[in-house]
């Protein structure tokens, strides 16, 4: 016979409170004594200054001589009976005997004391440890137990019952927090991962639990239980995170070919760059990549990865995804192979115009890999450093910032742009001031008056646009993510993005514009422009009647101001003369493909003949899915209508039990366990081997070395193989 004691485990945490008499109903007898003692250290015991013999109803009550089925049966029934009267319970000891439990205890949690542990005296004080705070003192020798005992023929009989507390017991409304009575239901499970997979954090999940249960009570566990629950998820994948993430990325490859991913490991088989780009952000590069914004202000997860979306401007002037990438440092080697295997994903289509932040290694590798590209810097981002960068008079001075604003934004010639600065410098003492002086001289780099050459360079220019990626993107990071968790928010966010692509797709070919005049030339463009970029060219045309006249007329398509080289819109002084020359539709040399309707009507193949289109395969099947929303739907329906009155809900509460019985003979019900919880949240199963490791401290250690990613070693070319054999066997 074998003996397992867990009699000096202490939980974290036990709630106890003083009851009122108008609460319930117990006899309470007073105890003289609210002090104990232990060998090591005398501690003052916690609403222990009475003793408690609870009253219930005999059929809750457990007595000796009750038989149950097995232990969890009996654990059931006292728990049911703890939480009524008003205490939490422990599991205690236990005895074996050939592998079986024959003996079994369940206590008060406030049994037993705390035991004394070295270097207490130095955590009391707030040194000598890293905990930040003190744990309250929950136990104070209760007395109250039940002990089973298994019989001959396998079940387990009561042989014991104390019943009497030597503390007074929680009121009915503080019960919610008893530690034992307090349980992450299936319902708020599913809340926190719905919620996680949109961005939305563990409070807020617990927040919305009750308001849709109607009240913390009802939630059934703390938000603290809820925090751990997800903790207990990060601590199960630490070792296998970075083998489930590329995992993630191989099955994408699987389901869809147009899937493009890479990654490097380092010579201790941790991860260190990844990146990828799925069908969908490959055609978006081959429609609109010759002018890409690549922001490097992102800190990622857990191991300090940066993240780096590549994005650019869609038909509906609006932020599109061409694919993203993690790194583990920002050296110019890094960014080196991100551009190259950029370049390997796309086909070897460099972009012709880019925007980036400001760094000297990112700078030297795009003159290495795109040396062809023409490089400039975010205005957004160095607009958004100067508040920092000035004293506490220039910070909060409107003037000051509106003035600078103009110089930047509006700023039509260089020599326009100068002389404002330097107005503005000398006026507010900024003359020496080492930064400002530093982005003069940098001016050429991030200035929309130096970029009038440049092909659609005033596409990007608006802080709007990069304010709003920027905040795209911002939702999904986050310093405690895991990389499987970081990619369920990634995936989750690019489909909100296409989802409002396609929306307003549906609104430009299924609605017009309000037309401002007769002309034809202006109905011409509702048919060929998006309704955003109509919205541009209606805003010119109407300059041309209120405001143009004509002095010169040439057979010359171009104009001065540049706005249609730079934003890709007809100016007003074109619409002009074509109205002039009573030419009523646009030539087809001044409506961009990149802006039409129809752009993305046309199929894009990639370099090796894959159609570049979202046809991945879902994990749940469209029926079934159509099904379960139908369903939530009715029930959403049925509730609104029933808890109109207690007879209605109890109608609708019986009738659901009764039909979850007939369905277990249907559809067995499955306990799952909490790593096969976790599963299905993630997507994937928890490999028992790791290949890949996560990179934990990988800036301070180990050596960078090129190795084979999945398409190196031979993806697509499995890939090829596994479609032929579908074919032969379709044949």
């Amino acid at each position: 016979m074998e003996c397992h004691s867990e009699l000096s485990k202490a939980p974290p945490l036990a709630i106890c409170d003083v009851q009122s008499d108008a609460e319930s109903a117990i006899h309470t007898r007073p105890s003289s004594e609210n002090v104990f003692t232990t060998p090591q250290k005398m501690y003052s015991a916690p609403f222990c200054g009475s003793s408690c013999t609870p009253e219930c109803d005999d059929d809750i009550k457990p007595a000796i001589g009750m038989t149950f089925t097995d232990l969890n049966a009996a654990k059931d029934f006292y728990e049911a009976y703890a939480h009524h009267v008003g205490f939490s319970v422990r599991v205690g000891q236990h005895k074996t005997a050939n592998g079986v439990i024959t003996h079994k205890r369940f206590y008060c949690d406030r049994e037993g004391f705390r035991e004394e542990r070295k270097g207490k005296e130095n955590l009391l004080l707030g040194t000598g440890s890293k905990r930040k705070y003190e744990r309250k003192i929950t136990r104070c020798g209760c007395e109250a137990k039940l002990a089973v005992k298994r019989t001959v023929d396998n079940r387990y009989i009561v042989t014991l019952f104390e019943q009497e507390h030597t503390h007074t017991l929680v009121s009915p409304t503080k019960k919610q927090f008893i530690r034992s009575n307090r349980k992450v239901s299936k319902q708020a499970k599913i809340t926190l991962w719905n919620c996680h997979r949109a961005s939305i954090g563990t409070s807020l999940a617990y927040r919305f639990l009750r308001v849709d249960l109607g009240g913390f009570e009802h939630v059934g566990c703390m938000k603290r239980d809820l925090q751990n629950y997800h903790r207990n998820l990060r601590c199960l994948i630490k070792s296998s995170d970075a083998q489930m993430f590329v995992d993630q990325l191989a099955r994408k490859h699987l389901a869809n070919s147009g899937f493009y991913f890479d990654y490097v490991l380092d010579d201790k088989g941790r991860l260190v760059h990844v990146f990828w780009a799925d069908a969908t952000c490959r055609k978006n590069y081959a429609l609109f990549g010759e002018l890409v914004s690549f922001d490097s202000t992102y800190i990622t997860n857990q191991y300090n990865m940066i993240f780096f979306p590549f994005t650019g401007i869609n038909h509906h002037k609006a932020s599109v995804c061409f694919g993203a990438a993690m790194l583990h440092d920002e050296k110019a080697d890094s960014y080196k192979w991100l551009f190259r295997t950029l370049l390997k994903a796309m086909g070897g289509a460099a972009p012709r115009f880019i925007i980036t932040d400001e760094c000297s290694s990112m700078d030297n590798a795009i003159r290495e890999v795109f040396p062809a590209a023409t490089h400039r810097l975010c205005m957004w981002h160095i607009m958004k450093k100067i508040p920092q960068k000035v004293g506490p008079d220039s910070k909060t001075d409107e003037d000051f910032h509106e003035r600078l604003g103009r110089c930047v934004w509006s700023s039509e010639t260089p020599t326009e742009f100068e002389e404002r600065w330097k107005e503005i410098m000398s006026e507010y003492g900024l003359e020496d001031d080492d930064w400002f002086s530093k982005r003069f001289n940098l001016r050429e780099s991030w200035i929309p008056a130096y970029f009038k050459e440049i092909a659609l360079s005033g596409l990007m220019r608006t802080t709007s646009r990069s304010e709003s990626a920027n905040s795209f993107f911002s939702r999904i990071i986050g310093y405690k993510h895991a990389l499987v968790e970081f990619w369920l928010r990634f995936d989750t966010t690019l489909e909100e993005q296409r989802h409002k692509e396609l929306q307003e797709d549906h609104v430009s070919l299924h609605t017009m514009p309000v037309l401002k005049t007769s002309w034809a030339i202006e109905k011409h463009g509702t048919e060929v422009f998006t309704h955003e970029v109509f919205e541009d060219f209606q805003h010119e045309l109407l300059a041309d009647r209120d405001h143009c006249l004509v002095e010169m007329m040439t057979h010359e398509g171009s104009c001065t101001c540049k706005l249609f080289e730079t934003h890709g819109i007809p100016c007003r002084h074109l619409i002009h003369v074509l109205r002039t020359a009573q030419v009523n539709e646009l030539p087809k040399h001044y409506v961009l493909k990149r802006f039409r309707k129809e752009c993305k009507t046309e199929p894009v193949f990639d370099e090796d003949g894959i159609l570049l289109e979202a046809n991945e395969s879902s994990s749940i099947d469209p029926e079934i899915q159509k099904l379960v929303s139908e369903t939530r739907e009715k029930m959403e329906e049925l509730l609104v209508q029933a808890k109109q009155s207690q007879v209605g809900i109890q109608f609708l509460r019986d009738h659901i039990f009764a039909l979850g019985e007939k369905l277990s003979t249907l559809v067995p019900a499955k306990e799952q366990t909490q790593t096969e919880e976790y599963e299905e949240f993630l997507g994937c199963s928890i490999p028992s081997e790791v290949d890949i490791h996560p990179p934990n401290d990988i800036r301070s250690r180990g050596r960078i070395k090129r190795l084979k990613g999945y398409m190196d070693k031979g993806g697509k070319k499995g890939q090829k193989e596994k479609n032929k054999k579908k074919e032969v066997q379709k044949t």
